[in-house]
């Protein structure tokens, strides 16, 4: 019995770190669904003033932020996306009167992106979008791997 009573005891011990690992998995899973919801935050924000038809599904390779006080100056993301989506993207913004003449906004992060692949921006002409113009201002760079595209958020 007192064999019994052990491996109970150690049965009990092994259903806990069960439950103590599933909890730290739900936690992890939760938090990695929630890191990759907003992962896409500016392209949907992009996507939401556009008003696209097309829904896209765009991987974030490189985000970051440029600190000012009391907010953020401007943030960024670089995305990937397969060419075929690239393709309706460009047609999208090409042919999408909000978007309006952008210049191209200088993030050291980013311009070494650029440089370092060799990469022109395919859309200067219409790259900037935004709800106003005393709002939160976007630009959304379509880039010549016809693969990649960076959208930087500018808070004047």
């Amino acid at each position: 019995t007192q064999h019994h009573i052990k491996g109970i005891k150690t049965l009990f011990f092994i259903v806990r770190q069960l439950i103590k690992m599933n909890r730290h998995f739900l936690i992890v899973l939760t938090f990695l669904f929630i890191s990759c919801e907003t992962n896409t935050k500016l392209f949907d924000d992009v996507s939401e003033i556009a008003e696209f038809d097309d829904v896209y599904n765009p991987t974030l390779i490189q985000s970051g932020k440029e600190r000012g006080f009391p907010e953020s100056i401007a943030e960024y993301g670089l995305f990937r996306i397969d060419s075929l989506e690239f393709q309706n993207l460009e047609h999208s913004i090409l042919t999408n009167d909000k978007f309006k003449e952008g210049t191209f906004y200088f993030n050291i992060e980013l311009n070494d992106y650029i440089y370092n692949n060799g990469l022109e921006i395919l859309n200067m002409s219409k790259s900037l979008i935004t709800e106003n113009q005393f709002d939160k201002i976007y630009y959304l760079y379509l880039l010549s791997d016809r693969n990649t595209f960076i959208v930087c958020k500018v808070n004047y």
